[in-house]
C-alpha cells in the first residue's frame, strides 16, 4: 500500500492483511492478530499501571524509586512477589494485607485497570510499533502525574523530565528505523508549541496554570504527536472542556469557589487518553 501521508493513509499494520485486487488495494481485518495485540496491551498495561501506582506513591513520600522492594504502608512488611501481581493479588488477598489485614485501597486495582485500558489504546493506535510504545508510555506517565497532582497539587520534574527524554529517544529510534524524519521533526515542533502555549497561559492567568502542567503537556504531546496535529489540538481542547465541566459542577455543588485551585494534571491526562481512545476506535 502506498503511504501518501503519515497522518492520512497508513501502511498495513500488524492486524491487517494486505489484499491486492488488480489496481486496488484493501485491508482485511485479522481477528487473531488483533486479539493478540489486545492481550499484549492488557498485560503490559496492567504492569505499567501497577508500576505507576507504586512510583507515584514513592515520589509523594520521597521514597527511593528503585532498589527497594515494596512494603505495606501500614505494617511495613515486605510485599511478596506473588502478592504484587496486578488485579489477581487484590482478588486472592480479598483486598487486605496478608500480614496486618489492613484493607488495601480500591484505588490500586482501579489504577491497574486504567493501565490495562491504556495498553489497549496504545496497541490500537494507527501508527508504527515504536510510536505505539511512545503513546502508551506517555499515557502511563500521564496517569502517574494525575495521581500525584490530585494528592499534592504539583507534578514533579522527577517524573516529567526523564519521561520527556525517553520519548525523544524513542522518537529518534523510530526515525532511524522507518526513515520518517519529518514525523520526528513535527513531533518535536508540536511539543515545543504546546510548551509555549501553556507558558503563555500561565502568564495570562498570572500563575493560575502551573509549569508542571506545561511539562506534562509536552510529555503527552511527544507520545501522541505522531497521530497528527489535529489529534493533539483536540486532546488539549478536550482537557480544558473536562476541566471546565468539573469546575462548574463543583461550584454548583458548593464544593469549590471561583477562586479555588484545581489540579489540571488529571484533566490533561484524561483528555489525551479519551482522544487516543477515540482515534483507535475510529481507525
Amino acid at each position: 500500500m502506498v503511504k501518501l501521508s503519515h497522518y492520512a493513509i497508513r501502511s498495513p499494520g500488524p492486524c491487517d492483511i494486505d489484499v491486492r485486487l488488480g489496481d486496488s488495494t484493501r485491508l482485511l481485518f485479522d481477528p487473531t492478530t488483533w486479539a493478540m495485540g489486545v492481550v499484549i496491551g492488557i498485560v503490559v498495561g496492567l504492569i505499567g499501571g501497577s508500576a505507576m501506582a507504586a512510583l507515584s506513591f514513592r515520589i509523594q513520600h520521597d521514597m527511593p524509586l528503585v532498589l527497594d522492594r515494596s512494603r505495606c504502608p501500614s505494617c511495613g512488611h515486605l510485599i511478596r512477589a506473588y502478592d504484587n501481581v496486578p488485579i489477581l493479588a487484590y482478588l486472592w488477598l480479598r483486598g487486605h494485607c496478608r500480614d496486618c489485614k489492613v484493607a488495601i485501597p480500591i484505588r490500586y486495582p482501579l489504577i491497574e485497570v486504567t493501565g490495562a485500558l491504556i495498553g489497549v489504546v496504545a496497541a490500537r493506535c494507527p501508527v508504527d510499533a515504536i510510536e505505539q510504545v511512545s503513546c502508551g508510555f506517555a499515557l502511563l506517565v500521564g496517569l502517574g502525574a494525575a495521581l500525584i497532582d490530585l494528592e499534592t497539587y504539583r507534578i514533579p520534574n522527577l517524573l516529567t523530565y526523564p519521561s520527556a527524554l525517553i520519548l525523544v529517544v524513542l522518537g529518534l529510534a523510530n526515525g532511524f528505523s522507518t526513515g520518517q524524519w519529518p514525523v520526528v521533526a513535527t513531533t518535536l515542533g508540536l511539543a515545543l508549541a504546546v510548551l509555549v502555549f501553556f507558558v503563555l497561559l500561565r502568564i495570562v492567568s498570572r500563575g493560575g496554570m502551573g509549569l508542571g502542567d506545561a511539562k506534562l503537556g509536552v510529555v503527552l504531546t511527544l507520545g501522541l504527536a505522531p497521530l497528527g496535529l489535529a489529534i493533539v489540538a483536540v486532546a488539549v481542547l478536550v482537557s480544558f472542556f473536562i476541566g471546565s465541566i468539573i469546575g462548574v459542577g463543583l461550584i454548583f455543588a458548593r464544593r469549590a469557589s471561583l477562586r479555588a485551585k484545581l489540579p489540571f494534571g488529571p484533566f490533561l491526562a484524561l483528555g489525551f487518553l479519551i482522544t487516543a481512545l477515540g482515534t483507535g476506535i475510529y481507525h
